[in-house]
């Protein structure tokens, strides 16, 4: 009877141990997909992390020999290894979200270990316990059911306060933001790493004695140092997001500060051209009293020569670009006046829309922005080529929808940012990749949106810009009609993706 009593009782326990180690891989795998699906373009990427972490816990918890901490390490390397290797952007952050999740495990069981340890304490010191069928009911209850749904809560709800603290945000690092977010879990991983270690070498020199259970305050010690451990790390990530959010709007505001200044520089152009046609107009009285004159004294010869000089002076004056607003003509003018410097050529059929709806200093954000960058990636596509770069503008109505489209040669490829969706910036350095998300900024402002891409036009490969933008009011964008007709052409796109 003795050895079959052993024999069923070290059955069950098998069981139980058995399912308590499916059960702890499940939570694990769970928390980890909870953990890394805000920082991967696709869930099933990160359910992919989550379900390798397991089987690898799995295989270390069954084979003969055991590796407590070389387990978990692998483990944590494996989440790194399997996001990086189905999504290769924001490497740094995928480490610190790895080295973070081994710790707040850590932390998690370490909790819920002095837990369970208490309960323990308790319960054997009461004497509640008394035979052998309610030593094996109580060790299902609390070593199975109570400790994994404890391990669960813990884990779970540590994982959620470090994504909220953190943010859900998808970003690049630099070496000293890894550095600034990492420290605080790698000083978690290596305590574990020392307190498993040190537990170790008194249990040889003991003979199988437990710290734990001969020095109930070293558990108690323990949950707090775990527990100031999490908080700051906690602490530390969000002071993080407040500090990267605070950035973002200084960077706005940067933004939003060079714009006003544009404007404040179009508008004195503009003043400037209008103070210039005033003095034209004031002349201009002189100036065909002079012409009649020379017409009467059949100088004909004279009087040709003197109205091409006040034609090219009437030019010089009012520029050759007409888009029915004196700030984008100055807008134009000025970026065409550029293009033609650095060897661009530069088509035109740019229109403002004739309704208060649209201001005149947003359609300006649009156009200085598009073109800027237009005029940036055909430089870079100059560089060792003797083909003529080319940039072209045009706007046109779809419906109650106002579409500004800006192309530029372009051969290279367009690399969309997964967070944004916007192409990356090939430009280094503060303020810069701004630009379309200045443009996008201004397009929403008007329920509308902007897309990018690559797109064969008139047989040449070209860079696409169109800005949408909503208008309330159903007008003609200027007032000639031949110039209507032009636009109502556009409305048949020559350009193919």
């Amino acid at each position: 009877m003795g050895n079959s009593a052993f024999t069923y009782s070290e059955f069950y326990d098998n069981i139980i141990s058995l399912v308590d180690c499916i059960c702890k891989a499940l939570i694990d795998a769970y928390c980890c997909v909870v953990w890394t699906k805000p920082f991967l373009d696709r869930k099933s990427k990160a359910w992919l992390t989550g379900g390798v972490y397991a089987v690898i816990m799995l295989f270390f918890d069954f084979i003969p020999w055991k590796a407590p901490m070389l387990s978990y390490v692998l483990g944590a390397a494996a989440i790194f290894f399997v996001m990086y290797l189905t999504d290769r952007e924001y490497i740094a952050q995928k480490l610190f979200l790895a080295i973070t999740f081994f710790c707040l495990r850590w932390q998690a069981y370490r909790i819920v270990i002095y837990i369970n340890s208490e309960i323990y304490r308790i319960i054997d010191s009461s004497g509640i316990i008394t035979s052998e069928l309610l030593d094996f009911l109580m060790a299902v209850s609390t070593a199975f059911l109570g400790y994994d749904l404890f391990i669960f809560i813990f884990f779970y709800s540590a994982v959620r306060c470090v994504l909220w603290s953190y943010g859900r945000v998808r970003e690049s690092m630099s070496g000293k933001e890894f550095l600034l977010l990492s420290i605080p879990s790698l000083l978690g991983v290596v305590s574990y790493g020392l307190v498993r270690y040190y537990n170790y070498i008194y249990e040889r020199d003991t003979n199988g004695k437990d710290t734990f259970d001969l020095y109930g305050i070293h558990n108690l010690i323990l949950s707090l140092f775990t527990v100031l451990s999490f908080t700051v790390i906690l602490v530390i990530t969000y002071v993080f997001r407040q500090w990267k959010t605070q950035q973002e709007e200084d960077r706005q505001r940067e933004i939003f500060s060079t714009q006003m200044t544009d404007l404040q520089s179009h508008i004195s152009e503009v003043e400037q051209l209008y103070r210039d046609l005033r003095s034209l107009r004031h002349d201009m009285g002189n100036h065909l009293m002079t012409l009649e004159q020379l017409y009467n004294s059949r100088e004909y010869e004279a009087a040709e020569q003197y109205a091409g000089t006040l034609r090219r002076e009437i030019q010089n004056v009012s520029g050759d670009i007409a888009s029915g607003n004196p700030v984008t003509d100055v807008i134009l003018s000025g970026r065409k006046k550029e293009m033609e410097e650095k060897g661009i050529a530069f088509a035109c059929d740019f229109h403002h829309p004739m309704t208060d709806s649209v201001n005149s200093f947003d359609v300006s954000i649009i156009l200085n922005n598009a073109l800027s960058n237009a005029i940036e990636a055909v430089e870079r596509e100059q560089t060792g080529s003797d083909q003529t770069a080319h940039i072209s503008l045009s706007s046109y109505r779809r419906k109650n929808m106002y579409i500004i489209e800006v192309s530029n040669s372009y051969t290279g490829n367009l690399e969309p940012d997964t967070t944004s969706g916007l192409p990356r910036s090939s430009k280094s350095g503060e303020g810069h990749g701004f630009g379309l998300t200045g443009i996008r900024h201004v397009a929403r402002k008007y329920l509308g949106d902007i897309e990018i891409g690559k797109e064969i036009c008139e047989g040449e490969e070209r860079c696409v810009l169109r800005v949408m933008l909503q208008i309330t009011e159903a007008v003609p964008l200027q007032k000639d009609p031949e110039d209507r007709k032009c636009l109502d052409a556009l409305q048949d796109n020559p350009c193919q993706k």
